[in-house]
């Protein structure tokens, strides 16, 4: 039997914190990671591609497990698959320190690393979006949702400063252990969460009849997939992360700890705009300000691109930021308030096929093209597709620009 969201709880101000702060810890420590891994194989290959390659080895097991995983959270009790997942996470990062301590790093030694973490954080991220719902009142998911996206922002603008400030005077194991620590951390919050969170409906929910009712349900909606649709075009296209390890060292002459603040920069912008709709509320127009938010993110991404000067460069990605999550915040609560629990497992996987991968990829795509036409250039044209995708589902889709948020609480 589905969780009433609207059922009295004692626990549920106090889980929802206690969640929130564990996703908060883990995600600041993923953040070393990720500037770690970037810098280290840089400095290993002084390739541009390679640096393409680590997305590519993350983008693989997420979209091949995603699926199943929206199978699995809906099939299982969402807390316990989580849990199970953060031992496999810390488990990759300890291993990563060690190694890189015994002085046996190396890019096969990363790209192994990074699928292998790649497939534990598949396997778990349609739990962790599903279980929200369970923690707050139906009314309150928009503000939960944009409250729950601070916690990835706040550690993007942390994690990647100190991040860069740790790597220069520790080095990158030092990175590493401190995301082994932040998944003992989340491991412990889902550990001390009281409220109820249903079992789900049993492996024979597992099959692929299953899977087709998710794919089904999303493909004929007409607002889920165009949604999804733009969100993947405008990440794979749009996403100049890749290429901050260059911009760093070769453009902005900034090193690491200028890289780390480049990564912080566009989470900066986040933080205000996930902050601003927290306090805000449900956006009346949602689907109008999606597209808004993605036009920002877009226009601002080639004015990056060009940039030569490092405020400016710092500038542009938090306007960036702040754009891209208008955009996916509200695009969460309409995927949360639009889709019945016992869907929701499985359409957060296949949100995250589209949201997850398409960075990854877009990391790989512009290493390729940073490998052929240079950095400045990959991310010029990465933004100016951004904005063409926009045009079209703009065009094709105008049920988008019609959505209002405020008619489905309602319901």
């Amino acid at each position: 039997m589905a969780h009433d969201t609207n059922s009295p709880s004692p626990f549920r101000q106090r889980d929802f914190c206690v969640f929130w702060t564990g996703c908060f810890l883990s995600g600041i420590g993923s953040q070393f990671t990720t500037v770690a891994m970037a810098w280290q194989i840089y400095e290993l290959t002084n390739s541009a591609f390679q640096i393409g390659l680590l997305g590519l080895a993350r983008a693989v097991p997420q979209i091949v497990l995603l699926l199943v995983a929206g199978l699995l959270a809906d099939a299982m009790n969402r807390r316990k698959l989580m849990m199970c997942t953060q031992i496999g996470l810390f488990c990759v990062s300890t291993t990563l320190a060690l190694l890189t301590l015994a002085g046996k790093a190396s890019p096969q030694m990363l790209y192994i690393a990074t699928m292998l973490l790649a497939l534990f954080t598949a396997l778990e991220q349609p739990s962790r979006q599903s279980i929200i719902p369970h923690l707050v009142p139906r009314e309150s998911l928009a503000q939960a949702l944009a409250l729950q996206g601070t916690q990835r922002h706040v550690p993007n603008i942390a994690g990647p400063s100190l991040a860069g400030l740790v790597l220069a005077l520790f080095g990158p194991a030092a990175c590493y252990m401190v995301d082994a620590i932040s998944w003992l951390a989340m491991l412990s919050s889902l550990a001390l969460l009281r409220t109820k969170i249903p079992e789900g409906g049993g492996w024979r929910t597992v099959s692929l009849r299953s899977l087709r009712e998710g794919l089904e349900f999303v493909r004929a909606h007409g607002v889920i997939f165009p949604l999804m649709v733009l969100d993947f075009g405008a990440t794979f296209f749009g996403n100049a992360r890749g290429l901050f390890p260059i911009y760093a060292r070769d453009i902005l002459l900034v090193g690491p700890k200028g890289l780390g603040i480049l990564y912080s920069s566009r989470a900066v912008g986040s933080l205000c705009a996930a902050m601003g709709l927290s306090f805000l509320g449900p956006v009346t127009q949602g689907g109008r300000w999606i597209l808004m938010g993605i036009g920002v993110y877009g226009i601002s991404t080639v004015l990056f691109a060009g940039s030569h000067t490092f405020w400016f460069s710092v500038l542009m990605l938090a306007i960036s930021g702040a754009g891209d999550t208008i955009s996916s915040v509200l695009r969460s609560t309409i995927n949360q308030l639009i889709t019945p629990d016992e869907l929701r497992g499985r359409m957060s996987s296949i949100n995250s096929i589209f949201t997850s991968s398409g960075p990854q990829l877009g990391q790989f795509e512009s290493g390729i093209v940073a490998a052929w036409l240079g950095a400045e250039a990959s991310a010029l044209t990465g933004g100016l597709a951004t904005l063409a995708i926009l045009a079209a589902v703009a065009a094709v889709f105008p049920n988008v620009r019609r959505f209002s948020i405020r008619h489905q609480l309602t319901k």
